[in-house]
């Protein structure tokens, strides 16, 4: 199925190199439309929402803020947000500009680790997208969801 110019031009603003170094879309080749629908659906059949998993990283991302690029107790979770300077634009075009910052959570009880953006945080929560398969910073809906410890509506 070709992809509207639309979805083409999305695609290649998400590609390697164009708004970032590693792309959005890692080695998926499956239009951005349907990335989104597939996770949207895995998120609403578990009982999940985008902008709720979005609201929990976020949250662990302004505890770590408080550490100022040292690792914070936050709960559950040790928490390390590293700041980096500018802003970087959504790929989407919606003129949301993110503060370029890394978040590293990790679960205490687990030892689990899990990394995120600011602009990550926004990709799940205002557009459903989760990036490509194989992208850096992909991150599966449902083991996101089991990782921040949120349960089914």
């Amino acid at each position: 199925m070709k992809e509207n110019p639309t979805n083409e031009q999305l695609r290649d603003t998400m590609q390697e190199g164009e708004l970032v170094k590693d792309g959005f879309l890692g080695d998926d080749q499956r239009p951005v439309d349907q990335i989104v629908q597939e996770d949207m659906a895995l998120l609403t059949t578990a009982g999940f929402t985008a902008e709720r998993l979005g609201a929990a990283m976020r949250a662990l991302t302004h505890k770590g803020m408080a550490g100022m690029g040292e690792e914070v107790d936050a709960g559950d979770y040790l928490v390390k947000a590293e700041e980096y300077m500018g802003l970087i634009g959504c790929p989407f075009k919606d003129n949301h500009r993110a503060a370029k910052r890394n978040t590293t959570a990790t679960h205490k009880a687990t030892g689990r680790t899990m990394m995120w953006t600011d602009l990550g945080i926004h990709l799940i929560q205002k557009h459903g997208f989760f990036q490509g398969k194989g992208s850096t910073y992909r991150l599966e809906p449902l083991e996101l969801a089991a990782f921040l410890g949120l349960e089914a509506e």
